[in-house]
């Protein structure tokens, strides 16, 4: 028994360094134990049990054989020393947990007891069987999202109990096919566009019903509606599905049969300690600025979070008691000046409106109301209208203009009169702040905003007073403007109509009274032709016309010298307009049109002061016009630029002396696609070869030197990266190949046997993603073509191992040849590797990794592995070049059919 008691010991002490080590990695990071230290864990409990059990029935004198005695614990020693030698083969405790297929959202700190009580009960009711749909209402401001994000944020971590949690934000009006919409979209699924609500409620729910259980969170509903018109399945105990919406009316939580739980405005103790952390000042400094008042500003809030942060973000640093006591004296007076429902919350936020105390800052932020509610507004786009209005004009120089842009972002975003958005490119407005904004907006000069509200009709003759400084109609579904309509708007300085799709046609007397018009916005509208009093706009310094795929002919702009901003992308004009060369202060020019046969010459070199280029050059481009665009490269922040024909590419490529502006996009496309223009690339160095036969000619293309990105799409006669490699006299120079090449992409390419030769590896350094998509042919990724080299890798271990040190993602579809990764079962050395996907490659037959080893000789998962997605049937049938190298990663698979 001493025996025994020893080697336990000893095993208990391993347990107890393991859970240690466990609570350590789990706390550090997103983890969790494996199932096999899960497992081992559980054993050495069950073990403990079974010696204590012998140990009880030895004092109770129930073993009468010292040899059975003996035996069983004979035993025991050794099942407890194999677990201790069980132990010390672990290469590594903890694994990521498996994803919930949602997303973890951006969120602020809880405040308040109450608050936290709210979390604890919604969460109670999430885990538990009982209640199946809850309603979380409260007056605007409360926090209401703000519980909610940490409640998605602690289910895509804390419980298996879910499949999947889904985050829609509803807003108002109520749009049901746009709420089917974006729940399909958070499944990373899609609806057709022309089926009727009826069908698309019926794909939904199946769609819902694969997922099984399903947490789906409506955020900022207005109106009540039922579940099976949109298509969401009945949650019930049966199904393990549950619904929580957010809402500031008790009665759409009841109308929507939930279980009502209500959220509480702070306590004055709570109120105060959130002002407090938010102003950043501690508890030490009041006395200095005199408690009394900042009591007094708190008090002004009245407890809503949203007034209490939005204040005390624009009293930070502020130290001098004077400040504070004309703050006091502002909050109250915005506080006691208005009536009407939410009159004294908006007047509390409006103070930090007025703190703001820099005019053109104000402007940019009554700006952002101007967009639908809840929208999420991109900053770039946000920038460039402030700049046409004038609101950056402190700086001369373009990029100066977007860093004082984005510097102002900041401010208002550390202000919290907006919010960053979850993908980092935009800002939102919270409800109640746009509210604000508008609301100071209904005094002159005035504002007219109804964007996103599905209008049918334009707003009468009447509506458009002489004050109007701005009118937002964006996003609606209006059909026509009067024909004889033309309002007398002499300030009117933005006019948004864009994404109204219906509309087709605009009166010629509409702009005649509106000379003061600096934005136009008609992108993604219906319209023919663009009226011929537009031309007398002469403080127009926006023209967006993006996305009018029927618009034929734009006026002269010979006039319109203050003209900074033309787009003109995916139209349908068949002639540049009258007057571009007079537009020398133009510093974005985006024009693609696929009648447009050739962009002349001589305009480019009239336009000193592009910073943005994107055009198409047409199935007739003169020489002379690429050339005057590849001299403009140097003084270009991004150029975009479409090509039909290969000799026009490579004079752009070698006029520019193999390398272009500081971003550019080239495409090279045999499509009568001058509309097609790539944007949101990965990279800012691009080329994308489209459905070109890049190898039937005598003129091999040429490449810029400094390409970080290549995606080549329905190219057939391309067999290998090889066959566009730069050659001089006949022989592949690798030197004069991008040696900055990050993403590598072929799609669809059916000649292509393999992706490139071992020679070029020296080159492929810096490689990071690696996607193979649809390319019947392609049998391995690495070739080796001479017999010498072959010779050598079938013998030579150190040869056999292909490294590319920064690749990060590996993705294979749909490849019915693709069996290996190198000729002779080389193997992959990619200790960045975070991903791999593979899907329809029956044929693959081993996933030649090479893994780290530990200091015991036992691999283990390259260390910033996330994910490998592949079906569970090919991964079973893998073959691998390392023992145990598939326990290894097993953790890491997400298995799916195709």
């Amino acid at each position: 028994m001493r025996n025994l008691e020893r080697a336990l010991q000893e095993l208990n002490s391993k347990k107890a360094d393991i859970e240690a080590t466990l609570k350590a990695e789990c706390d550090l990071g997103n983890k969790q134990p494996s199932n096999e230290v899960n497992d081992w864990l559980e054993n050495v409990e069950r073990i403990n049990n079974e010696a204590h059990s012998i140990e009880e029935e030895v004092k109770k004198g129930k073993y009468f054989s010292r040899a059975r005695l003996g035996k069983h614990a004979e035993e025991k020693i050794q099942e407890v020393k194999e677990y201790h030698q069980k132990a010390c083969s672990f290469t590594s405790l903890v694994i990521a947990p498996p994803p919930t297929g949602g997303l973890t959202l951006t969120t602020a700190t809880l405040a308040g007891k109450k608050t936290k009580k709210v979390v604890e009960r919604i969460w109670e009711d999430l885990m538990g069987d009982k209640v199946t749909k809850i309603g979380v209402w409260g007056m605007g401001g409360i926090g209401k999202t703000t519980i909610m994000k940490e409640i998605n944020n602690r289910l895509q971590k804390e419980t298996n109990k879910f499949n999947v949690v889904i985050w829609v934000t509803v807003s108002q009006p109520l749009d049901l096919i746009k709420l089917q919409t974006e729940i399909a979209t958070a499944l990373k699924q899609s609806l057709p566009e022309n089926e009727d609500k009826v069908r698309r409620a019926g794909r939904l729910s199946e769609m819902l019903k694969a997922k099984a259980k399903f947490v789906l969170i409506l955020d900022d509903m207005w109106e009540a509606f039922p579940l099976e018109e949109v298509g969401i399945p009945e949650p019930s105990e049966e199904n393990g599905c549950k619904l929580v919406i957010t809402t500031r009316s008790l009665g759409v939580s009841r109308s929507m049969d939930c279980k009502e739980i209500g959220v509480e405005l702070l306590s004055q103790e709570e109120a105060l300690n959130l002002f407090l952390d938010k102003v950043r000042i501690s508890t030490s400094q009041i006395p200095n600025l005199d408690k009394e008042i900042i009591n007094s500003v708190v008090e002004e809030c009245d407890g809503l979070p949203l007034a209490i942060v939005t204040v005390a973000s624009c009293m930070r640093g502020v130290d001098e008691i004077h400040e504070w006591r004309n703050a006091l004296n502002e909050l109250r007076g915005l506080v006691r000046s208005r009536n009407g429902v939410n009159a004294d919350v908006l007047g509390r936020l409006e103070f930090s409106y007025h703190r703001l105390k820099d005019d053109k800052v104000q402007q940019c932020f009554l700006y952002c109301a101007l967009y639908p509610e809840d929208f999420a507004i991109p900053k770039e786009e946000l920038i460039d209208y402030w700049i046409a209005e004038g609101f950056i004009e402190e700086v001369k120089d373009v990029q100066a203009k977007y860093d004082r842009g984005h510097t102002i972002l900041n401010r208002l975003v550390n202000c919290c009169l907006l919010e960053r958005a979850e993908d980092g490119g935009c800002v939102k407005m919270h409800d109640l702040i746009r509210d604000m904004a508008l609301r100071i907006k209904s005094k002159s000069p005035l504002f007219m905003v109804k964007a996103g509200l599905r209008l049918l009709k334009f707003p009468g003759e009447q509506e458009w007073e002489e004050n109007l400084e701005r009118v937002s109609l964006m996003d609606n579904h209006i059909e026509e403007i009067p024909s004889n309509m033309s309002p007398h708007c002499k300030i009117l300085s933005t006019l948004l109509l864009q994404r109204n799709g219906y509309l087709q046609r605009i009166p010629e007397c509409f702009f005649m009274h509106m000379r003061g018009l600096k934005v136009l916005n008609l992108s993604h509208t219906n319209i023919e032709v663009l009226p011929s009093s537009v031309s007398n706009l002469t403080n127009l310094r926006s023209l967006l016309l993006r996305w009018c795929r029927r618009l034929k002919r734009v006026p002269s702009v010979a006039k319109l010298l203050a003209l900074q901003y033309l787009d003109l992308e995916r139209t349908w004009i068949e002639e540049v307009p009258e007057g571009m060369e007079m537009l020398e202060n133009l510093s974005h020019l985006y024009l693609s049109s696929p009648p447009l046969k050739k962009f002349p010459t001589g305009i480019l070199p009239r336009l000193r002061n592009l910073y943005k280029l994107k055009l198409s050059f047409g199935n007739e481009a003169l020489r002379e016009t690429v050339e005057e665009a590849a001299r403009l490269s140097d003084g270009l922040d991004s150029f975009e630029g479409h090509f039909s024909e290969l000799k026009d590419f490579n004079i752009y490529v070698k006029s520019t002396d193999g390398r272009g502006s500081k971003h550019y996009c080239l495409l090279l496309s045999a499509y009568r696609m001058g509309a097609f223009m790539i944007t949101g690339l990965e990279l800012p160095k691009s080329v994308i070869l489209n459905n070109y036969k890049i190898c039937r000619g005598e003129e091999p293309i040429v490449l810029p030197e400094d390409v970080q990105f290549l995606r080549m799409f329905e190219v057939s006669d391309v067999a290998s990266l090889n066959d566009v490699l730069p050659r001089e006299q006949g022989l592949v120079n690798i030197g004069k190949f991008s040696h900055d090449l990050k993403v590598l992409s072929f799609v669809h390419c059916h000649n292509l046997k393999n992706l490139f030769s071992l020679w070029l590896l020296p080159a492929l350094q810096n490689l990071e993603v690696l996607k193979v998509y649809g390319c019947d042919s392609i049998k391995e990724i690495i070739a080796v073509e001479d017999e010498e080299t072959e010779k050598e890798l079938a013998t030579n271990t150190i040869i056999n191992t292909v490294t590319l040190p920064r690749l990060k993602k590996l993705r294979f579809y749909f490849l019915r040849e693709f069996k290996r990764f190198c000729s002779n079962n080389g193997v992959l050395v990619c200790n960045s590797l975070q991903e791999i996907k593979v899907r329809g490659c029956p044929k693959l037959k081993r996933l030649s990794l090479s893994l780290p080893l530990l200091d015991n000789g036992q691999p283990s998962p390259p260390p910033a592995l996330e994910v490998i997605e592949i079906e569970k049937e090919l991964w079973e049938s893998l073959e691998w070049d390392q023992p145990n190298a598939k326990d290894v990663l097993n953790p890491y698979c997400k298995f799916e059919a195709f």
